[in-house]
């Protein structure tokens, strides 16, 4: 099952499927290291609709919500 990041709970780990973004922001979070099968981890989800922070290639990246909703991600135990 394929979901928006923003939807993963802390402590949890993802493989990345698709980023949904306009270009200029794809590739900011390409930069980032937000590609496809890529493994991402939640490490912190601050208030509803405020800043999250995720795991990525051994660094901790802050996102808005509105750009983990971007992000759409398949659960580890969903990857075969």
């Amino acid at each position: 099952m394929v979901l928006p990041l923003n939807q993963i709970n802390v402590g949890e780990t993802v493989q990345v499927v698709w980023v949904a973004s306009r270009d200029s922001m794809a590739d900011r979070l390409a930069d980032l290291g937000f590609v496809p099968e890529e493994e991402i981890s939640c490490v912190l989800k601050g208030r509803p609709g405020g800043m999250q922070a995720y795991l990525v290639r051994s660094a901790v990246i802050g996102l808005r919500e509105q750009n983990s909703r971007e992000i759409f991600v398949r659960r580890k135990s969903d990857i075969s």
